[in-house]
């Protein structure tokens, strides 16, 4: 699915060094300065997916392929962007072509880190209410309405183990504006140069169970009205692939390849977890788990699909 998330807030918000993060890789350059992302970048970010990690494990295949969502990093908007003020009319155009938004808010405090509208402590509940409305109001003016979008209120360190303070800084913020979540984005670009265990052992330490990153890739998915359902191609691929929900076994045998669309006979269906339990695919049809279903059947999230098409 080529649909996208684009990423806003304020100058100096922590979007670019979000987007590293969420890339793991340091594409965009971050500064304490304005405008440090000028032209937006664009990137393919893989869905943490459990249950593609036990089906690869289960099928053991050459290759696993892991659905996605695309991140565009888009520079910090400014009190006056509908009007060209900071380059607006140029990012407010790159932010009508998203399908969904992340909206990136400074809830932390750091005197080296300036902050262009500030009439409150950088940081506090005040500040950060001020924060989003003066995006909201430039993208309503701008006539940008109606997309779907998750406020990521980005903390300092410190704070991310004061739980009762985030927790109820995320309810105000929901109260409000609508969805949220809490991220340290800093603390999420340094696990970039850990290796899996240290990234697990240091999130501990803080309390933390599941990166935040991995929270908003997952979020994102969501925003987006995505499922995910799997393709085990001959045991040498297994493929997660993206479809809108409410889509039919027509339509997604056509993101698989479209002569599969063209061709489509049945598809025979089994839930993921019924595949893990059976152990494999001819142990389910034994067990009569897997059902044949034609082309107006809907697809479920994490079903497994195996398309019967015309040669």
């Amino acid at each position: 699915m080529s649909l996208s998330v684009g990423i806003v807030g304020l100058p100096n918000a922590g979007k670019s060094t979000l987007f590293n993060a969420l890339v793991a890789r340091r594409l965009a350059e971050t500064a304490a300065r304005p405008f440090t992302t000028i032209e937006p970048h664009e990137a393919i970010v893989s869905v943490p997916d459990k249950n593609l990690e036990e089906l690869s494990r289960l099928i053991s295949p050459e290759e696993t392929v892991h659905a996605n969502v695309t991140f565009i990093d888009i520079a910090g908007l400014v009190r006056g962007a509908h009007k060209g003020e900071g380059l607006g009319n140029q990012f407010l155009a790159k932010i009508r072509e998203v399908d969904a938004i992340i909206h990136v808010v400074r809830a932390f405090s750091d005197p080296n880190v300036s902050h262009q509208h500030a009439t409150h402590e950088p940081g506090t509940l005040e500040q950060i209410g001020e924060d989003i409305e003066i995006v909201n109001l430039e993208l309503e003016l701008g006539e940008i309405k109606g997309k779907p979008m998750i406020y990521v209120l980005n903390v300092s360190e410190a704070d991310l183990t004061q739980r009762s303070k985030i927790e109820n800084l995320v309810g105000k913020v929901k109260e409000k504006y609508g969805e949220a979540l809490i991220i340290s984005a800093k603390i999420e670009e340094d696990l970039m140069d850990l290796n899996a265990v240290e990234r697990r052992d240091y999130l501990r330490e803080l309390g933390v169970f599941e990166s935040g990153l991995e929270k908003l890739i997952k979020k994102s998915y969501e925003l987006l009205e995505l499922i995910t359902f799997y393709t085990i191609k001959g045991g040498k691929e297994v493929h997660a692939w993206s479809i809108k929900k409410g889509s039919s076994a027509y339509e997604s045998a056509g993101v698989v390849h479209t002569d599969f669309a063209k061709g489509f006979i049945k598809a025979e269906v089994i839930s993921v977890n019924d595949l893990l339990e059976s152990g494999g695919w001819h142990a389910a049809k034994e067990k009569g788990k897997v059902r044949l279903e034609g082309k107006d059947y809907i697809v479920l999230d994490k079903d497994v699909i195996e398309f019967k098409v015309a040669s």
